[in-house]
């Protein structure tokens, strides 16, 4: 996801390019097929990315814990300011405006691949559900409380607390 910006760089403000984007995403050391949109705006200080990134995700179901697919969009609005300067080849001073602006390297490479994969580690939900009426595992026999009727001895309470049944109130 890396994109030569030299042409844009030297276009005036407003200019625009833009790309459909068909690559591989690595988050977290998996690799990911995405595909999306991306559009360049030519700032006064850079170039403004807009892009729109589609993929799966696998892994696991938070509660019964089957195998799950599910998708991940994620919407990138970034800009990115050069190192360094296209006409005369100086680095570029970094202020407290650009000092947290994703970078522009020397060659005037614009890498997606940074943005993409810290967008799509937020997009990500914390506990995917293989469906919203998952009933999960039983916590004490793990069985699946989703399957057929489910009966197992943690009805019986636990053996420590057993004196407890024998006392009256009131």
């Amino acid at each position: 996801m890396q994109f030569n910006v030299a042409a844009p760089l030297k276009e005036p403000t407003g200019a625009t390019r833009e790309y459909d984007l068909d690559d591989d995403l690595r988050v977290e050391g998996e690799r990911h097929r995405v595909t999306g949109h991306v559009r360049f705006d030519r700032t006064p200080r850079g170039i403004l990315v807009r892009a729109t990134i589609s993929g799966a995700m696998s892994g696991e179901c938070s509660r019964c814990l089957r195998p799950l697919a599910y998708p991940v969009d994620v919407t990138i609005e970034e800009e990115y300011v050069p190192t360094v300067d296209l006409s005369t080849g100086a680095q570029v001073e970094t202020d407290e405006t650009t000092e947290d602006a994703y970078r522009i390297d020397a060659r005037h490479v614009l890498d997606l691949t940074e943005a993409a994969a810290q967008y799509w580690a937020i997009a990500m939900p914390m506990a995917p559900v293989c469906a919203e009426d998952c009933a999960g595992l039983c916590p004490d026999c793990g069985a699946d409380l989703s399957a057929a009727a489910h009966t197992c001895s943690a009805d019986s309470g636990d053996a420590r607390w057993s004196k407890l049944t024998d006392l009256r109130l009131g």
